[in-house]
């Protein structure tokens, strides 16, 4: 009895599915375009980062290193909280490292934003698809059954049943590979990203124990 009720609905056909796959193809592509966006938009020019923010800690201006890390990306939001705290006065390493991961914690939440989706679509896609070629081959073999083995020898209406069926596992495959590449692409620019603010990080640490040790050598 319950068998004849998921005949009934395979017998519905896989239509609904391709348009399932369809619709993850679309979010996966407004995510991938979201996040493209925002990456290049926060760009990071790490070479004249660094340098600049080198020059100005060894020359311990806090404003010049507050304006060399102005701008909207990840290493500079989260240097530009460390230098902050330098500027309040703050001189324990320890305080300012903590700042800053703060600020990073908040930075990989943010870049992280929906990335996740693009994997559980890349994961899922093929066993949707795979899902609608079994309705397509259940379809198919409902047919043969009805129609008996003498017509149903050759019969194009089956023929065209089991390649519908398989035009799923296919769109479900298309939609998955993009998903995946992008996630990889994505999860490699980060770690760059953040392989970057962890050098200044240290940079900026480094020279807050220094200007420590100079405020101690200045007061009489």
């Amino acid at each position: 009895m319950l068998t004849q009720r998921f005949l009934q609905l395979n017998l519905l056909g896989a239509e609904w599915i391709n348009w399932v796959l369809v619709t993850f193809s679309v979010v996966g592509v407004a995510i991938t375009l979201d996040r493209v966006l925002l990456y290049w938009r926060t760009r990071e020019r790490f070479p004249t980062l660094q340098g600049g923010l080198q020059q100005a800690l060894r020359n311990r201006d806090v404003a010049e290193a507050r304006r060399v890390t102005e701008g909207d990306s990840l290493v500079r939001n989260v240097l530009r909280a460390g230098i902050d705290a330098l500027g309040r006065g703050e001189r324990d390493p320890k305080s300012v490292e903590e700042e800053m991961l703060a600020t990073l914690a908040a930075e990989r939440s943010r870049y992280d934003a929906r990335v996740a989706w693009l994997t559980t679509i890349a994961n899922i896609a093929p066993l949707i698809g795979l899902l609608g070629t079994i309705i397509g081959i259940v379809n198919a073999f409902y047919g043969l059954g009805q129609a008996g083995t003498t017509q149903s020898a050759g019969n194009p209406q089956v023929m065209t049943a089991i390649a519908e069926a398989l035009v799923s596992t296919a769109v479900g495959i298309l939609v998955a590979v993009p998903g995946v590449v992008t996630y990889n692409l994505l999860r490699a620019h980060m770690a760059v990203r953040l392989r970057q603010a962890e050098s200044l990080i240290r940079e900026v640490l480094a020279n807050a124990q220094w200007m420590d040790r100079a405020d101690a050598e200045e007061s009489p």
